[in-house]
């Protein structure tokens, strides 16, 4: 009984000492959530199918929907940060399906793509009107649905996995207390493989949400 009151003593006398460390550290880190919508135009760099190269694919993409969590510590002035990242869209994609050099039909599928990313930003920290740009790279994920692509034996939904990376400019505006609206242009790119079908998919995309400063 008296070892475990002295650890609980101990664990408590720990608690109270690390906590004033842990709150005045995020006293000196600016930190955001923001939510926004998106308009894309996305952007083939080739379709492959069966291994060989195809031309005249089309992709569309749908609006779709993101959030960021940015941190800004103070020791970097408030010009240098970093934010974690999520966004998606639906997207539709067709082409001609060949044999031979003929052509045998037509292949469509639905899109979904989804990223994870980290950026490393840089930005001006003005009062009310905040301009930065950026670099991130992490996880993209592209999902068919619904494929009809004559010639191919799996037509079930089916999820590649790659590396992702974009670049971006924009906007915050500060609004009223710890709010903010921002605009925000980016490119992203990622290389999708699925069974007996590859795309270089590149997009951009045109950002618009709002956020809150803690």
């Amino acid at each position: 009984m008296y070892y475990s009151i002295k650890s609980v003593l101990l664990l408590t006398w720990m608690v109270a000492t690390l906590l004033p460390c842990r709150v005045e550290a995020l006293d000196n880190i600016e930190i955001y959530l923001s939510g926004y919508g998106m308009a894309s135009q996305p952007l083939s760099k080739g379709v492959s199918f069966k291994g060989r190269g195809v031309s005249g694919e089309t992709i569309n993409g749908d609006p779709g929907l993101g959030f960021k969590i940015g941190l800004f510590p103070h020791f970097a002035g408030g010009y240098l940060g970093i934010e974690l990242e999520s966004f998606g869209q639906n997207n539709s994609l067709r082409f001609p399906v060949e044999e031979n050099g003929i052509a045998t039909g037509k292949g469509k599928s639905g899109l979904i793509t989804y990223s994870s990313m980290v950026n490393l930003l840089l930005r001006y920290p003005g009062r009310y009107i905040r301009p930065y740009m950026g670099i991130g790279g992490g996880l993209s994920n592209g999902i068919l649905r619904h494929a009809d692509i004559p010639g191919r034996l799996d037509n079930n939904t089916e999820m590649a996995s790659a590396p992702g990376y974009q670049f971006f400019g924009g906007i915050q505006l500060v609004i009223a207390d710890n709010w903010f609206v921002f605009g925000e242009y980016k490119y992203s790119a990622a290389n999708y493989h699925w069974n007996q079908l590859a795309l270089n998919f590149r997009s951009e995309y045109f950002l618009g949400g709002i956020g809150y400063l803690f």
